[in-house]
């Protein structure tokens, strides 16, 4: 047993990571409502990236320089293992299959591919459309691998800088400090925290514009089954990087289940709806099964976790 196993949660570090990571995201938050920012507007997007979601890792790093702690050490910053981080890259192409499948089975939800609906749905003027579904036409290859591809190279560029503001805190700073307790213990207490920081732009419309309350509830479900998915690809990666990439590309990739459902809207077909609930839990199942059945070394088991 490594010695970072033997030590004891630092609770006091935790608290004041989490009051300045919520504090500087929420207080974001209420001048975004209070201006009246439109959160799915091109300035809405770049403010919730820069405020909101790089407050975890601004937290975790003023955190270590006060410390005179190594940021790269503390928050797991290093290359790892680069087939579990490739792996982790990846696996929203899996959690967007789930959740489609899981999709289909409510009662009204189809499967479709009439882009031409969803880009009206968004509020696009009709000469926008035309000229999207044209461009569509001319792609060299299907047009569900075009987008998966491209939200892959998203995950792995634009949106991998967005998603390791957040990942530097979450499976950064707060997996190590919480690695005492275990994988199942730590995973669930991540999922909440995580969950809960979502809510004030939850509650202004972001991910459930037609439900934001309900859509609080709902986002917690999705942090807190998709939780462990996300600690285990970091614990297995030693890196960051691999929930940086993971979160990455589902923000592209997984969010194609609005494209292909119709019939119900965000809180039940989004990705981080209650079929991406469903998704998140049944890849926390295959990280279970492969860990018991395959890996030499047990993540799962309930013993103090070694991250990095």
């Amino acid at each position: 047993m490594s010695s970072s196993n033997l030590r004891k949660v630092n609770v006091r570090k935790v608290l004041v990571f989490l009051a300045l990571a919520f504090g500087i995201s929420w207080v974001g938050a209420t001048v975004f409502a209070i201006v009246d920012v439109d959160l799915r507007g091109l300035r809405g997007t770049v403010l919730v990236v820069v405020v909101y979601m790089w407050a975890p890792a601004v937290a975790a790093i003023l955190i270590q320089w006060w410390d005179g702690k190594s940021v790269r050490t503390g928050c797991g910053l290093r290359r790892g293992r680069l087939r579990w981080v490739g792996l982790a890259w990846l696996t929203p192409v899996g959690l967007l299959a789930l959740t489609v499948g899981i999709g289909v089975i409510f009662p009204e939800v189809s499967f479709t591919t009439d882009y031409g609906a969803f880009l009206r749905e968004l509020g696009l003027p009709e000469a926008q459309v035309e000229a999207s579904l044209a461009a569509l036409e001319d792609v060299p290859v299907p047009i569900p691998v075009f987008f998966v591809l491209q939200g892959l190279i998203g995950g792995l560029t634009i949106n991998a800088v967005a998603a390791l503001g957040e990942e530097l805190g979450w499976r950064g700073l707060l997996l190590r400090e919480l690695s005492p307790l275990g994988f199942w213990r730590l995973s669930l207490l991540t999922g909440v925290v995580w969950g809960i920081w979502h809510a004030p732009l939850i509650v202004q419309g972001h991910n459930f514009p037609d439900a934001p309350v309900a859509g609080v509830v709902v986002m917690i479900g999705w942090t807190v089954a998709a939780s462990p998915l996300f600690t285990y690809l970091t614990v297995r990666a030693r890196s960051v990087l691999a929930a940086t990439l993971l979160h990455g590309s589902f923000n592209a990739v997984a969010s194609l289940s609005l494209v292909y459902l119709t019939g119900a809207g965000n809180l039940f077909v989004g990705p981080v709806g209650i079929a991406g609930i469903g998704a998140g839990l049944l890849a926390t199942a295959v990280c279970v099964v492969h860990d018991r059945y395959v890996a030499v070394d047990k993540v799962t088991s309930g013993g103090p976790l070694d991250p990095w």
